[in-house]
């Protein structure tokens, strides 16, 4: 089913995708608080790309609010959004950007995760003593779980202002979350795009959360990886445009889906459409 909105007069897709074959087998497990209870898990993702211009931090958070709580609409367990959505890569100073893990716009996506009942992933620029840091906060139900900084920088010399060493600072590590739908591992755009870095997570995690802010469609990463360890993601990008330096902008071609242990897509948008893209998971929790 697809459903046509507005948002800001701007107009939206929100796609509504059901949960493939292999899942009519599995039930949905009854304890609602504990991964531990049951080997499989029926997990929904809305998974949302958003329809932003860089630097327009108010707007770009309102509108990815505004998707969020359609979303709610589908009781997802989980709601995915994209890396960095609301500054962007806007310029070669990105620290009049950057917001703190307690600002007022982080405190709304925590009420937000309070409002359904689920887990919200939202990428950031995060204030930090070091610098700015290229962050993923995880709020589950009103409460933060955790924030994972993208540890695997992109560089691009022939564009300072998507340079990313010279931008922010990097993370310490990968870390693995213990969370109430299995073992979950955050990789931030690029951290996806190295083999290495989901050969590190696989053995530990059950599954793979994916935030993009990249000018193409990133989907094949998360296709490749999930059928080559088994190991089931989903993925959010950025759609709209983004900075291309001095009074230019290019489109921005992302896409927003979930895929399966076996490589399989269950869901997922046209790259370079907004959309909210709801697919169900089988979540096997792996052995530690």
């Amino acid at each position: 089913m697809v459903k046509r909105s507005t948002v800001f007069g701007l107009p939206i897709v929100v796609v509504l995708l059901g949960s493939i074959a292999e899942l009519a087998a599995t039930h949905r497990c009854n304890a609602a608080d504990s991964a531990e209870a049951s080997k499989l898990r029926l997990v929904k993702i809305a998974a949302i790309s958003v329809a932003t211009l860089d630097g327009m931090v108010a707007e770009n958070y309102a509108r990815a609010l505004r998707l969020g709580r359609i979303a709610l609409e589908s009781k997802p367990d989980i709601l995915l959004f994209p890396e960095a959505f609301a500054a962007g890569y806007c310029g070669t100073d990105l620290a009049p950007y950057a917001e703190s893990l307690d600002s007022e716009y982080q405190r709304r996506f925590m009420e937000l995760s309070k409002t359904g009942g689920c887990m919200v992933i939202v990428g950031f620029l995060e204030k930090t003593p070091q610098g700015v840091r290229n962050t993923a906060a995880i709020y589950d139900r009103g409460e933060r779980l955790g924030t994972h900084s993208k540890k695997s920088l992109w560089v691009d010399k022939q564009r300072p202002y998507r340079d990313e060493p010279s931008l922010m600072k990097p993370g310490d590590k990968i870390e693995i979350f213990s969370t109430r739908f299995g073992r979950a591992a955050v990789l931030i755009c690029y951290e996806n795009m190295l083999p290495t870095n989901w050969d590190e997570v696989a053995p530990k995690a059950d599954f793979v959360l994916s935030p993009y802010n990249c000018e193409g469609d990133p989907c094949q990463d998360n296709i490749n990886n999930a059928r080559r360890l088994k190991l089931p993601s989903a993925w959010a990008d950025r759609t709209g445009t983004v900075y291309a330096g001095p009074g230019r902008h290019n489109p921005n071609l992302g896409s927003a889906g979930v895929v399966n242990s076996t490589g399989a897509v269950v869901a997922r948008s046209t790259a370079g459409v907004e959309a909210i893209v709801i697919g169900e998971l089988n979540i096997e929790r792996r052995s530690k």
